[in-house]
């Protein structure tokens, strides 16, 4: 076979294979976009707790009969994450008819009093809308997402034990200098007051803490673990 006709062959290939490549392309959008197989029918919503599902359809703002692949799922989990309890969305597609949004609440570790009326904060200092919630401390510093005071009584809470955690009825902290971490004070249910300071070294303050609490008396310091004191 000649150079020349291979070359001609080889060519009328890759033509074919393009055809059917645009053709098969074709198709698919066909199909996709075009002959209504693939419409969106439904929004399955997972991962929810406390906020309803409702609301949660409701932000995601779906319309049906529009074609599933033509779903913005970063747009849906956009709007989804605005709701004040959202922590994070992930928004899929189930073929052939459903949208899946899976949510991650926020976890509450501490209710808050604010101008605009009762709110909470989550692990990450995040203060968001919502009731008080059974069993959570209540934060009396002046709640600011991301401000020093409030993420170092954050950090105290996440970092206690479930049984330890219970017993808290208050937490405040304060920022003595610029760019300083917070000193966090803790108020028991029974009274009792802990002194933890900073929230560094958590894992040595709450062995130390937990053998203090066996001893009678009213203030407990564990600003530095390996001077801690009782006050009676």
């Amino acid at each position: 076979m000649s150079k020349a006709r291979y070359r001609r062959r080889r060519l009328a290939a890759l033509l074919v294979g393009l055809v059917l490549f645009v053709g098969l392309g074709f198709g698919v959008r066909v199909l996709l976009y075009d002959v209504g197989l693939f419409e969106v029918e439904a929004v399955e919503v997972t991962g929810v707790a406390t906020v309803p599902q409702a609301d949660v359809i409701a932000a995601a703002a779906v319309p049906a009969g529009i074609p599933l692949a033509a779903v913005d799922t970063e747009a849906v989990a956009t709007r989804v994450a605005a709701l004040p309890p959202v922590e994070s969305v992930y928004v899929g597609r189930s073929w052939p008819h459903t949208v899946t949004v899976t949510v991650t609440e926020r976890i509450p570790v501490a209710t808050v009093s604010t101008s605009q009326g009762p709110a909470l904060v989550d692990r990450s200092g995040v203060v968001y809308r919502g009731a008080p919630a059974p069993g959570v401390p209540r934060l009396t510093t002046t709640p600011r997402t991301g401000d020093p005071a409030t993420l170092a009584a954050v950090a105290v809470l996440t970092s206690l034990s479930d049984s330890l955690r219970a017993q808290v009825e208050t937490a405040g902290a304060s920022v003595v200098a610029p760019g300083a971490p917070g000193q966090v004070t803790l108020r028991l249910a029974d009274g009792k007051e802990i002194r933890w300071g900073t929230p560094d070294r958590a894992e040595e303050k709450v062995v130390v803490l937990a053998a203090l609490l066996t001893q009678p008396g009213t203030v407990y310091d564990v600003t530095s673990p390996d001077l801690p004191t009782v006050r009676r």
